[in-house]
């Protein structure tokens, strides 16, 4: 332990060493400016070896790097993924050793501290250094670590320490301002949860009120529902391990269409490793759309940075220009973390299981098809205009079907967890088989698009309730979002109990992979998973 403190010490002085020769940078945006300037980055961390101490002080000198580029581009707050500056374990084992050294004490934001050259502080080096970062840069940064919690009593683990998967936000003096311990844990087993949660947000000096939560918390009531209807936050900053999942839950399509359904403004920082369908970064204007993302096949290292229009009694006074947006990719001497060939030739992608489900082949021809599918008492209405171009198939020529799925029950995740679902859609499939509506094609084939879809309207009645929670979702065949301007989603009250949702494809598109209005029922928590229906054996008369 003793060897591990000394050679955080000496990293941490070199850290401190390349922030000593940089500049304070004067404020990009104030209290009466229109728009502030964001950053997210999109990470491949470093992870070789088992020097606990060398990867977290590796990861820590890149953070700094990209700092500095923000630094550069006059930006104001810059967000970091989740577990990427500290790789935390996603095992069943019951040690906790590896995740108790690489954990860190953190300052209670009321205390106001600065971690950076502060020994008081307990913080591990790695993260002091940040925290000089912040105040060098002069910018706020919202970084993940775990956490470290002395605990007495009889409800505490053996070795008297708790773990959060914690959020840690600094101010442009590098003190802790705000921190928030993940609620819904996703396959973290040897981490822990408060006793109750403990919504997390702050007021920033050029005057924005931003909230903020972790992955999987999303798809949640709490903290992600109740944090902005209850503290008038107008932006979220969002740190994220995503695992996507077709044809629904990717990390993109799930940060724009929880941005839209709430007109928020959306800053979302991911951990990229494609081999486990981790990535997906982006920007996001509530209403006004998407600003900008990143969904990249292949591992990268890249930060995001936008104008971002402030939220001001209740409109965005600034006039969004995503050409003000930009994608900046390091390389690997910038951000020495990749290296060797690519493990995956794409994205793998976790797949749902879409049994359970109400499905029909949607017909392959020219015309106007209308449909009503029902699942558990639960209706939905498709109004679909499609021109089929027979003579792009050819043999040897791979091209996407689809189906109409609909959906109202409990589904279960790899993280043991299940939770209420309701489902109008139409995704695409690889071929005629249900199974194949999870998957994509190989993007490296021979691939052409005979369907247009000129028309989609998706309508149905859902229950008025504060316990159910529902967006619009799209994706295209390259996993980009529809732009805002080639769809319309309503919400109108229909009588006292229920509202008509109305999803419409506005434009033509030949590259439709899921286009769906999705539900989270959240009364359906913890209840028992929905079965598909049992197959009926047909007897022989005698």
């Amino acid at each position: 332990m003793r060897l591990f403190v000394f050679i955080s010490k000496m990293v941490y002085a070199c850290l401190i060493g390349i922030l000593f020769f940089t500049k304070i940078t004067l404020q990009a945006s104030t209290p009466t400016s229109t728009y502030y300037v964001g950053a997210v980055v999109e990470y491949f961390p470093f992870s070789n070896g088992t020097n606990s101490s060398a990867i977290i002080n590796e990861n820590a000198k890149n953070y700094i790097k990209f700092i500095n580029t923000a630094y550069e581009n006059d930006v104001d707050i810059i967000v970091f993924p989740e577990s990427s500056l500290i790789m935390k374990l996603r095992t069943n084992s019951s040690d906790r050793n590896y995740d108790l050294y690489t954990s860190s004490y953190i300052p209670d934001p009321e205390d106001n501290k600065v971690p950076c050259n502060d020994s008081s502080s307990n913080v591990l080096p790695a993260i002091g250094s940040i925290s000089c970062a912040a105040k060098q840069y002069s910018m706020y940064v919202v970084i993940n670590v775990i956490e470290e919690v002395n605990c007495t009593g009889d409800k505490c683990p053996e070795n008297g320490h708790l773990l959060y998967n914690t959020n840690v936000v600094f101010d442009r003096n590098g003190a802790v301002i705000a921190r928030y311990r993940k609620w819904n844990l996703y396959g973290e087993p040897k981490l822990n949860r408060t006793e109750k949660p403990e919504l997390s947000y702050f007021h920033s000096d050029f005057n924005v009120t931003f909230g903020q939560f972790i992955c999987f918390d999303i798809l949640f009531k709490t903290p992600a529902l109740n944090l902005v209807k209850d503290n008038n936050i107008t932006d979220i900053l969002f740190s994220n391990h995503w695992f996507s999942e077709l044809p629904y839950l990717t990390s993109n399509a799930i940060q724009s269409g929880y941005s839209f359904n709430y007109d928020l403004n959306f800053l979302g920082s991911g951990f990229n490793t494609p081999s486990t369908g981790s990535g997906g970064s982006g920007i996001y204007a509530g209403r006004d759309g998407v600003i900008k993302n990143i969904w990249s096949e292949k591992r990268i290292n890249a930060m995001i940075i936008a104008k971002i229009p402030k939220i001001i009694n209740g409109r965005r006074e600034y006039l969004l220009n995503r050409y003000d947006a930009k994608t900046i990719v390091f390389s690997s001497s910038e951000i020495p973390t990749i290296n060797g060939s690519e493990p995956v030739p794409q994205m793998e992608l976790m797949k749902d299981n879409l049994k359970a489900y109400k499905t029909v082949i949607l017909k392959q021809h020219t015309g106007i098809q209308n449909s009503t599918l029902c699942n558990n008492g639960f209706c939905c209405h498709f109004n679909i205009q499609t021109e089929h171009r027979k003579n792009l198939i050819r043999p040897k020529l791979n091209y996407y079907r689809h189906r109409l799925a609909v959906f109202n029950g409990v589904r279960s995740f790899e993280s043991g967890n299940t939770n209420g679902i309701e489902v109008c859609s139409i995704v695409a499939c690889t071929n005629l088989t249900l199974k194949s509506c999870s998957r994509r094609l190989k993007i490296n084939s021979k691939i052409v698009n005979p369907i247009i879809f000129h028309s989609i309207i998706i309508s149905g009645k859902f229950e008025n309730s504060q316990n159910v929670s529902r967006f619009p979702l799209s994706l295209t065949y390259n996993m980009n979002q529809l732009k805002v301007s080639d769809f319309e989603f309503t919400t109108n009250k229909f009588n006292a109990t229920h509202n008509e949702i109305r999803y419409v494809l506005t434009k033509p598109h030949d590259d439709l992979m899921t286009f769906a209005i999705y539900g989270r029922n959240f009364t359906g928590d913890g209840l028992p998973k929905t079965l598909p229906p049992k197959k009926k054996k047909h007897l022989n008369q005698v």
